[in-house]
């Protein structure tokens, strides 16, 4: 004869994950959805930030927008390099507290991309502009990494 065990009955796991499967699914897309965003108006926009941020003053237009897409091209170049500094910080400090991290860098960095003065303020000094896309594009890597 057997006697029965007496304590908490086993929580059901399998009916959980549908819910957290789809929480997670519907945040990585908003996440994905607001990095590729702002990526996208930047490139559209990218005639409009060639005049105002990068072309001199007597400067030919097409010496801007390359200036422009240079800068965009830096963003995709600090994406793998964000991914690997903050897939080691995730694994560090844990996964949701380098996405917050990574989402603040990267709204910081917009920020910073909306408050900088036009080219004749600036007089050239693009590293502002150059910093910003950088930061972007590692928080870009980064917020990958941290889903």
């Amino acid at each position: 004869m057997t006697t029965p065990v007496h304590g908490p009955a086993p929580v059901p796991v399998a009916a959980d994950r549908p819910a957290r499967s789809r929480r997670a699914l519907v945040a990585g897309s908003v996440g994905n959805f607001i990095e590729w965003y702002e990526f996208g108006v930047y490139g559209y926009f990218a005639t409009i930030i060639a005049a105002h941020f990068f072309t001199p003053e007597g400067g030919s237009d097409v010496e801007g927008l390359v200036k422009t897409y240079a800068s965009f091209a830096l963003a995709f170049f600090f994406r793998p390099v964000g991914a690997a500094v903050f897939g080691r910080v995730g694994d560090r400090i844990g996964r949701r507290p380098t996405l917050i991290l990574v989402i603040c860098l990267m709204t910081g960095a917009t920020a910073l991309i909306g408050v900088l003065p036009t080219y004749a303020t600036m007089r050239g000094r693009a590293v502002a502009a150059d910093t910003a896309a950088a930061l972007q594009g590692l928080s870009a890597g980064g917020s990958s990494a941290a889903r």
